[in-house]
């Protein structure tokens, strides 16, 4: 077992993003001093291959090599204060957890589609997210048709390509990154109902903010991390999650 101590959170944050790491940091940083483990918000890319931002997750263990296990998660992901310690991974697995999204992913070794915006690894694992970074964007992203497709943008399909191909990933539980506006709409109208339907949107939003029980409430307060994606209110949600 890893101790706390040789732990790191990172938080990456490339660009002009304060809008949400002015939310989401400080969760991350109370959280991980809650369980003994360093945090940082990392600001300074290392992309010598001039990847897509997104590829910087991949490479933390490049710029703090001093660190025996590494959380890396995205600069929209807000944690909860109620958060437990980080669950064991396998040493040599990267752990995900499953994209909300989990129709459009074709290729056959990809068992389940793991979301790249909360990953879990340790120094045996670290090839594996090297050789990701190397490869580069996945050629048969969200736009492909064939039988190849593995769903999702810049690192996240070829991550997956690269870990189920070698049978190295590892399930997190799916609250440690919930994706409660994907969730939503997946499961609900869609998409395109979600883009072009403001009364449907805010219906989502009324519903978490109803005196009684309601589904999309008990998700969030069930979440380790809610995952704002196509969640443009940060301050909305760092005030009803917890």
């Amino acid at each position: 077992m890893i101790e706390a101590h040789d732990t790191i959170a990172v938080m990456v944050s490339i660009g002009n993003r304060e809008h949400l790491s002015s939310y989401t940091f400080p969760r991350l940083s109370a959280w991980a001093a809650k369980h003994g483990y360093s945090s940082i918000l990392l600001k300074k890319p290392y992309n010598p291959l001039n990847r897509p931002p997104h590829f910087n997750k991949l490479q933390v263990h490049q710029i703090l090599p001093q660190f025996k296990r590494y959380i890396v998660v995205d600069d929209d992901l807000l944690f909860s204060e109620k958060a437990p310690a980080m669950e064991e991974v396998p040493s040599g697995f990267v752990g995900a957890c499953m994209d909300a999204e989990q129709r459009h992913t074709k290729a056959a070794h990809v068992k389940w589609t793991a979301n790249t915006g909360f990953l879990v690894f340790d120094k045996q694992a670290q090839p594996l997210l090297d050789l990701a970074y190397e490869k580069g964007i996945y050629p048969y992203g969200v736009e492909d048709d064939s039988d190849r497709k593995i769903w999702g943008p810049f690192d996240q399909g070829i991550l997956n390509d690269v870990l189920f191909t070698r049978n190295k990933i590892y399930k997190l539980d799916s609250r440690w990154n919930y994706q409660p506006i994907l969730e939503y709409f997946i499961n609900g109208e869609g998409w395109d109902k979600w883009k072009n339907n403001r009364l449907f949107r805010l219906k989502y939003y009324v519903s978490l903010l109803l005196p009684f029980a309601n589904q999309n409430k008990k998700n969030i307060r069930n979440a380790y991390g809610l995952h704002l994606i196509r969640g443009p209110y940060p301050s909305f949600f760092s005030k009803i999650f917890k």
